[in-house]
């Protein structure tokens, strides 16, 4: 048997021209065998250690998705699950996320005039309860509650957040060859309209970019966190801001004319109340002050009232004792009190015969000068 394998080798390469050839390509197949080898042998090692392994980070949460079908939630911590095709990660961002959605016209171009009218379906408006056009301005925040329940729910990308961003909604085209967006940013966007809408649709124009703007807002943010409730999609809200509202272009002088008199009416009637405030204060104040001054003066009354009284008392009961003498003593003292105002005093009087006699004072009292009257004469010699 040996002796026919070497006549086949001898008459394949009797010249021995491919030998170094065979050697090289045999040399090529080990090294490739051996380089394979350490592939597998690192998938291997990949496989059961750092490919199954991941760390939530925060503001995340990790869904592990086990042969198609949803299986734990994770919002922290470590862990190590069978890598792909096993186990897939499916990554949710859970802290809050903030949207604008406006109601605006179409843009023109630097220095273009306002459009004459809006067009449906180009332009963004709402209209009033009143059928007045308004246009607004919001921005929403609303945060991911339940990770499973948005992923199970909603028509999600493959991957929701990769390399730390969270990605758009996928594009979809229907029957009719309509192209659009379906997933969580398009449901939050559509139905945070749907309320605007509908809440819109019951204020009067005046109460919108009026006194009842605040209301207005926070009853759409109420309708959106009922409607997202209903959803039953995982997501709840965080908080609804009103930037902007206002009328269209070829109005807004009217309204702006409306708000100036709004404005200066408000003016006058604060200006009113605070006359009507300070007036009450002023009323207040010399009210005050009369009744005050009526309690002084009643005080005086009846204090000279008693001294008269206690007098009057104690002159009546000399009087009991003595007649003649307190009348005599009350004749003196009116006299008294006659010739104080007097310059010239003359004493007419009768005697028990009837003659008469008079009594002049020869050495007549000195005029005193009070205090006004030597006020007045200083001021005259001046």
């Amino acid at each position: 048997m040996e002796e026919p394998k070497s006549v086949i080798r001898q008459d394949f390469d009797r010249s021995g021209q491919y030998e170094s050839g065979l050697k090289s390509l045999v040399k090529s197949l080990q090294w490739a065998f051996f380089l394979l080898l350490a592939v597998i042998i690192a998938m291997l090692v990949y496989f059961f250690t750092g490919g199954g392994y991941f760390s939530v980070e925060p503001q995340r949460a990790v869904i592990v998705v086990h042969f198609g079908k949803v299986g734990e939630t994770f919002t922290s911590g470590a862990r190590w699950f069978l890598p792909y095709p096993v186990n897939r990660f499916i990554v949710i961002q859970t802290n809050q996320q903030f949207m604008d959605v406006n109601f605006m016209a179409t843009p023109l171009g630097e220095g273009a005039p306002p459009p004459t009218s809006l067009e449906p379906g180009r332009d963004n408006y709402l209209l009033t309860g009143d059928a007045n056009i308004i246009h607004s301005a919001w921005t929403i925040g609303y945060q991911v509650s339940n990770p499973e329940k948005f992923y199970l729910t909603l028509s999600t990308p493959p991957q929701p957040v990769e390399n730390g961003r969270v990605m758009p909604d996928v594009a979809v085209t229907d029957a009719d060859g309509f192209t659009g967006a379906r997933g969580p940013q398009t449901l939050v966007r559509n139905l945070f309209r749907q309320a605007v809408v509908q809440v819109t649709a019951s204020y009067k124009v005046d109460e919108i970019l009026g006194e009842l703007q605040g209301q207005y807002s926070e009853k759409v943010r109420s309708l959106f966190a009922r409607l997202l409730d209903e959803a039953d999609c995982g997501i709840v809200v965080e908080n609804v801001t009103l930037n902007r509202v206002f009328p269209p272009a070829k109005t807004k002088a009217a309204f702006d004319e409306v708000a100036a008199a709004t404005n200066t009416q408000d003016s006058l009637i604060n200006k009113a109340r605070e006359y009507e405030v300070q007036t009450q204060n002023d009323v207040l104040a010399r009210q005050a002050e009369i009744l005050a001054a009526a309690e002084t003066y009643r005080k005086e009354v009846v204090s000279t009232v008693k001294a008269e009284s206690s007098y009057f008392q104690s002159i009546n009961k000399e009087y009991a004792v003595s007649p003649d003498t307190v009348l005599m003593a009350l004749y003196t003292s009116t006299l008294s009190e006659v010739f104080k105002v007097q310059h010239e005093k003359f004493l007419l009087g009768t005697t028990g015969s009837g003659q008469k006699k008079v009594w002049i004072k020869l050495n007549p009292e000195p005029k005193r000068q009070s205090a006004e009257d030597g006020e007045a004469a200083d001021a005259k010699e001046k």
